[in-house]
C-alpha cells in the first residue's frame, strides 16, 4: 500500500496547478485521462481500478490558467485557477462534500516549491529524441524520469510544438520541459498507470474561469496539507 499511495500522490501532484508560457496554442482545452492501470495484486488492482478514469482537463488562456480533475468517479474533484500575471492561485477541493478553499500568492508558494524541487535532487529528465509518438496529431518525444532513489520507473511523451514554462507541472519545476506533456507512463512493482491526452481544442469557454466557491472553507496552504494527512488514512491510502 506504501507504492500505491505513492503513485496517489504522484497522480494527484500531475493533476494540480499549471503555470503556462508562450505557446503555439495562444488558448486552448486539453483533456487527459487515466487510461490504463494494470496490478497482478488483486487488492492493488482493486484499488486502482478506484482511480481509473480519473481526468484532468486543462483551459488556457493567455491571461488565465486553469486545470479541473475528477477522481474516483466524481468522489474527489479539484479547481487550480492561476492568473498567469502574477500567478496568484485560487484552489478548491472537494472530497465526498468536505469542501477546502486555498488562495496563495507566488511567493507565498515559494518555500514549498523549493522543498519540492529538493525532494527532486539527484533526479534527470532524459529526452530521447529517436523515440517518437503521434498523440492527438501532435508528434511527441519520449523523456524518461532518472535517478538511483528512484522507486518506480515513469516516462512522458512530450508534445514540442506546444511551449510551457518548467512550471506548468507542481513538483517538476527542477527540470526543463521542452513542451505539454501528453502522455505520463508510471511503473512500480507490479503495477502500472498510463494517464493520456484523450481530447484537445483551441477552444474555451469564458464561464470556466467563473468559480463557485460556495460552501467552501477558505484555509491556507498549512491548513489543507494537515486536512489531507488526517483524511489519506480514511481515504485508504
Amino acid at each position: 500500500m506504501k507504492n500505491l499511495k505513492f503513485l496517489f500522490t504522484l497522480l494527484a501532484v500531475i493533476t494540480m496547478v499549471p503555470v503556462f508560457g508562450q505557446s503555439e496554442f495562444k488558448q486552448g482545452t486539453i483533456k487527459m485521462e487515466l487510461t490504463e492501470v494494470n496490478s497482478d495484486n488483486e487488492q492493488v488492482a482493486a484499488q486502482l481500478e478506484m482511480l481509473k478514469g480519473t481526468q484532468t482537463v486543462y483551459y488556457f488562456t493567455e491571461e488565465k490558467s486553469m486545470v479541473s480533475a475528477n477522481m474516483m468517479g466524481g468522489m474527489v474533484t479539484m479547481k487550480s485557477l492561476i492568473n498567469n500575471a502574477d500567478e496568484h492561485l485560487t484552489f478548491l477541493f472537494d472530497a465526498m462534500g468536505n469542501k477546502m478553499m486555498v488562495e496563495s500568492t507566488k511567493e507565498e508558494r515559494a518555500s514549498m516549491e523549493e522543498e519540492q524541487a529538493e525532494a527532486m535532487e539527484g533526479m534527470e529528465l532524459v529526452y530521447h529524441d529517436d523515440e517518437t509518438k503521434e498523440i492527438l496529431g501532435n508528434k511527441c518525444i519520449k523523456a524518461t524520469l532518472e535517478g538511483d532513489d528512484l522507486p518506480m520507473k515513469f516516462h512522458m511523451w512530450v508534445a514540442t510544438d506546444i511551449k510551457a514554462s518548467n512550471k506548468m507541472i507542481q513538483g517538476m519545476q527542477a527540470f526543463e520541459l521542452k513542451g505539454f506533456p501528453l502522455e505520463y507512463v508510471m511503473e512500480m512493482d507490479q503495477m502500472s498507470m498510463t494517464y493520456a491526452a484523450i481530447e484537445m481544442t483551441k477552444e474555451v469557454d469564458p464561464d470556466v474561469f467563473n468559480l463557485n466557491t460556495s460552501g467552501y472553507k477558505k484555509m491556507t496552504f498549512e491548513e489543507f496539507q494537515q486536512q489531507m494527512g488526517q483524511m489519506g488514512g480514511g481515504m485508504g491510502f
